[in-house]
């Protein structure tokens, strides 16, 4: 692997696969595109209404909260 890039996206998501095509489709630049997670071949990734049964699930989600936000009573998000 090289050790210098144009680019590096954090994230293969829907958003990032298609920012790296883009940026390196001409072949004038380099990127790094990294991925975390697990494989995405699960049933309720692949399903559109799963996103609110895997938001709590560390297998696929980091589950990182802010801290407490006193311009939302302290909640958390």
């Amino acid at each position: 692997m090289k050790k210098e890039a144009d680019f590096i996206i954090v994230g293969a998501g829907s958003a990032g696969c298609v920012l790296a095509d883009k940026l390196s489709a001409d072949g004038k630049r380099q990127v790094i595109l990294l991925e975390a997670g697990p494989s995405d071949n699960r049933f309720w990734i692949r399903t559109p209404i799963g996103y609110g049964i895997t938001y709590t699930d560390p297998k696929v989600n980091w589950c990182y909260s802010t801290e407490p936000d006193p311009a939302i009573a302290n909640h958390q998000l």
